[in-house]
């Protein structure tokens, strides 16, 4: 049974060829998905692999993704013959009738992931080809450095996303404006990354602990932190993004 994901449009390395150690790391969300029987809700399944990716800082595991996979445990459902596959038996009428999907985590597995072509062949997918039992060796334990899907910030337009700091009613990021600083002026929005990152060094952590905070202060720390996130969350592929 092949295992494969799409990507979306951009641009990342597929995850190399590979036959090895995995072991799952993520559970991602359910998100619904445009399919010839109308919209369903589907999930998929993270693995870290046992190759470090260079490319990413800090240097960390590889992870593959599953295909897209509706939540159901029906005896023709795609993830029924993948747990199959994955645990080297049937699943059994307990398991059938109620399956925490949170149980996976940290489960291994052995992994077959090979390159196929999109069909225009523009992009190459690093897609699961079989997924099969841990049975020798020892398993590989998650590196603790994946951060999980429904762990990070939303990610959309800076400047249509709302914030909601504390005492004051929700403004719109690209309407805060710097108040301090050699920014003062200038609206949030429009900052480097690293003017943000060093507003968030040197003057986020006295104005958090300040007990006489303005307004401004109280907007200003809401959106800048809000921009932290989505700055830290932008070096995460999204699970739709990556085609592997």
């Amino acid at each position: 049974m092949i295992i494969s994901s799409k990507g979306g449009g951009k641009d990342y390395a597929p995850c190399p060829e590979y036959t090895g150690r995995a072991v799952c790391v993520d559970v991602s969300p359910l998100k619904e998905y445009e399919t010839q029987f109308g919209v369903k809700k589907k999930f998929k399944l993270a693995f870290e692999i046992d190759l470090p990716d260079d490319s990413r800082d800090p240097v960390q595991p590889w992870v593959v993704l599953t295909k897209p996979m509706v939540p159901s445990l029906h005896e023709k459902a795609a993830l029924t013959a993948f747990l199959k596959d994955w645990f080297g038996r049937k699943l059994t009428e307990k398991e059938t009738v109620t399956f925490d999907m949170e149980s996976l985590i940290g489960r291994p597995a052995n992994l077959i992931i090979v390159h196929e072509q999109s069909q225009d062949g523009t992009k190459t997918y690093a897609n699961i080809r079989l997924i099969t039992p841990q049975k020798s060796g020892e398993p590989l334990e998650p590196s603790g450095l994946w951060v999980r899907f429904q762990d990070r910030p939303p990610r959309e337009d800076d400047k249509a996303k709302t914030v909601a700091p504390a005492t004051a009613a929700p403004v719109k990021l690209g309407e805060v404006k710097v108040h301090v600083g050699k920014f003062r002026g200038t609206p949030l929005a429009d900052l480097t990354e690293d003017a943000v990152r060093g507003l968030g060094e040197h003057w986020l952590p006295k104005a958090k602990a300040s007990s006489s905070k303005t307004p401004e202060d109280i907007m200003l720390i809401a959106a800048l932190t809000k921009r932290l996130e989505e700055i830290k969350a932008s070096s995460l592929p999204d699970f739709d993004d990556v085609p592997f």
